[in-house]
């Protein structure tokens, strides 16, 4: 989880960077898009375990 919301964040930072944004736009939405498909993976496969079971 953690390495898909930096991986995500460093995105954002390196668009941001790129197009010289002053409000850090990209790094904001990329960084909560890394933590929904964060959670989303987690949960998944929390859920997946739980059948197992």
């Amino acid at each position: 989880m953690a390495a898909v919301i930096g991986g995500f964040s460093w995105l954002g930072s390196f668009l941001d960077e790129k197009y010289h944004t002053n409000n850090f736009v990209w790094t904001i939405i990329l960084g909560l898009l890394g933590v929904a498909i964060g959670l989303y993976l987690v949960i998944k496969e929390v859920l997946a375990i739980s059948k197992e079971k």
